[in-house]
């Protein structure tokens, strides 16, 4: 696809990169800046670890595969946890809107924040581990990227998880939060969401992508990343 491509540094006029640490992992570079969201430890899950030397560290939750800062944190990063409202950084503006982690008002599993972080001309939506219904999607806000959670089991159906990314607008969708090979986390493969999603599908061969505002798909685009195989330092 056009604007996709395997992450290496960043040339003139590719505008925002993002990488998929694997689980709710994932890792968005913009005008010079790192922002890591949700990141997990790697042993606990099963998967590889991903180290990250990150500007800003988003928490949505303070669940073992969410919370681990120490991954993708230097001497300078700031760490953000469960923070609803507005900051920014640089040219990074972030907003977090607290959601339920189950549809229930949060009495299962609490409470998360979604994380829509705004650069380079892009939106993009970090779910995490969204439980409530797609009727909360205008608290949201429209977003051009929209990461859902794609495992059910401790979050919205795979159903749910489409009715989400369509009322955000989303051109592009990233699943995250399922089973792959080696993890140990009871949740659903992709196969689930692949059978909720009726429009266009995307495989890349790499767990990153460049995108710029100009070469998003017209067409909603559920992007399925290469899931990490092996120790990662960004």
């Amino acid at each position: 696809m056009r604007g996709l491509k395997p992450a290496y540094p960043l040339e003139a006029g590719e505008r925002l990169r993002v990488t998929w640490c694997g689980h709710s992992y994932f890792v968005v570079e913009a005008g010079g800046l790192r922002v890591a969201m949700d990141p997990h430890d790697g042993d606990s899950l099963g998967l590889p670890r991903c180290r990250a030397q990150a500007d800003l560290v988003l928490v949505s939750h303070d669940h073992y595969d969410h919370n681990a800062v120490e991954l993708a944190s230097g001497p300078r990063t700031r760490v953000v946890r469960w923070r609803e409202g507005e900051l920014s950084l640089g040219g990074l503006r972030v907003r977090g809107v607290r959601l339920s982690h189950d549809d229930k008002g949060g009495s299962m599993f609490g409470l998360v924040v979604a994380y829509v972080v705004e650069a380079e001309g892009l939106t993009l939506a970090h779910l995490s581990d969204v439980g409530e219904s797609s009727d909360s999607a205008e608290r949201v806000g429209r977003a051009d990227i929209a990461v859902v959670p794609a495992g059910d089991v401790t979050t919205v159906s795979q159903e749910e998880a489409v009715r989400w990314a369509v009322r955000l607008g989303a051109r592009l969708v990233l699943p995250a939060h399922y089973w792959v090979p080696g993890s140990n986390v009871p949740l659903d493969p992709l196969d689930r969401l692949l059978e909720a999603w009726r429009g266009r599908v995307e495989r890349v061969s790499s767990n990153s992508v460049t995108v710029d505002a100009a070469s998003l798909p017209q067409e909603p685009t559920l992007l399925v990343l290469e899931p990490p195989r092996e120790p990662l330092r960004i």
